[in-house]
C-alpha cells in the first residue's frame, strides 16, 4: 500500500480521466463517454438524467469500442448498445450485481475492465478512521443513493465490529448537502464517511469545509477528497489503473472478446493523509 501526503491539484479528477483517454487513444480509435459525463455532471450540477440519452447518441455513431469509467456511465452504455459494441471501463460496484458481467473470471458479456473494490474496502476505511480518531463512536455516512453499490452496507458491518454507530444521510442533488450535513451533526456524529460518487465528488470541498469547521474528520476513497480538504482517503490508484485499462483497449481492438477477458481487481492502493488537518 502506498502512503502519500497530498498537496495536489483540485484538477486531479479531470487529469485522471484524460489519462484514460490518452492511453486508450494510443492504442486505436475510441469513443469515450467520460467527457459526455463531464458535460452532464459538471455542467449540470450533478444531474445525470441525460446519461441514457448521451449513451444512445454515442452508440448511434457505431464506434469500434466504448471506454467509460463509473457504473453510472457504463450501465447506460451497456443498455444502449444492446450487446453490439464492446465496452471497456472501471466500476466501483460489483459488475455481477450491476448485470454487466457473469463473473470476474469470465465476464460473458460485452463489458470488461477493472473493478475498484470500493465496496469491500469500506470496512478498511472505518478501521483507518478508528486509528486516527479513536474517540469517534458515531459516524455519519454521506452518500448518493442513485450511485449503485453496497459500500454503505460494508461500512456498517465494519463499524459494528468496532462498536461504532453509523447513521446514513442520502443526497440526490447538490441542494441536499446542507440538509444532510446538518442532520449528521444533529445525530451526534463525530466523523463523516463520504461514499464516493460523481455527486459527492462535486460537493467534496463543501463537505470537507463543514468537517473542518465542526471538527469532524472526513474520510473517503479517492485522493481528490483530500485535495478538497478531507482528513484522509484510502483506495486504488486511479492513475495507475488507467494505464491498465489501456491494455484492455488494445486487446479488444485487436479482436479479443470482452466476454473472454477477466475483469481484474486493483493492485495498487494509496493512503493519502492531509497533514494540514488538526484533530
Amino acid at each position: 500500500m502506498g502512503r502519500e501526503v497530498l498537496k495536489g491539484s483540485r484538477q486531479e479528477r479531470r487529469e485522471t480521466r484524460r489519462r484514460h483517454l490518452t492511453a486508450a487513444h494510443s492504442k486505436g480509435a475510441v469513443v469515450d463517454l467520460t467527457f459526455a459525463a463531464d458535460i452532464t455532471v459538471d455542467g449540470d450540477v450533478g444531474m445525470s438524467d441525460r446519461l441514457p440519452e448521451l449513451a444512445s447518441e454515442l452508440v448511434v455513431q457505431r464506434p469500434n469500442l466504448l471506454l467509460a469509467v463509473g457504473g453510472d456511465v457504463i450501465k447506460p452504455l451497456f443498455e444502449a448498445s444492446k450487446g453490439s459494441i464492446p465496452i471497456v471501463g472501471g466500476v466501483s460496484d460489483s459488475p455481477m450485481r450491476a448485470g454487466i458481467a457473469v463473473s470476474l473470471a469470465r465476464p460473458g458479456k460485452i463489458f470488461t475492465g477493472i473493478t475498484f473494490l470500493t465496496d469491500e474496502m469500506a470496512a478498511k476505511r472505518i478501521e483507518l478512521l478508528k486509528e486516527v480518531a479513536p474517540n469517534a463512536r458515531r459516524v455519519a455516512v454521506i452518500f448518493n443513493p442513485l450511485h449503485f453499490d453496497d459500500e454503505v452496507a460494508f461500512a456498517r458491518r465494519g463499524a459494528e465490529s468496532l462498536g461504532i454507530e453509523l447513521t446514513t444521510h442520502p443526497i440526490d442533488s447538490v441542494a441536499d448537502v446542507d440538509v444532510a450535513l446538518y442532520a449528521a451533526s444533529a445525530s451526534g456524529a463525530e466523523s463523516l464517511l463520504v461514499i464516493s460518487s460523481r455527486l459527492t465528488g462535486i460537493v467534496a470541498a463543501k463537505i470537507a469545509q463543514y468537517g473542518q469547521e465542526h471538527r469532524l474528520p472526513v474520510i473517503a476513497s479517492w485522493r481528490e477528497f483530500v485535495a478538497s480538504g478531507a482528513l484522509l482517503s484510502y483506495g486504488p490508484s486511479r492513475i495507475f489503473e488507467a494505464k491498465r485499462l489501456a491494455s484492455y483497449v488494445q486487446k479488444v481492438l485487436n479482436g479479443e472478446k470482452p466476454a473472454d477477458l477477466p475483469i481484474e481487481q486493483p493492485v495498487k492502493f494509496v493512503l493519502v493523509i492531509n497533514l494540514c488537518w488538526h484533530l
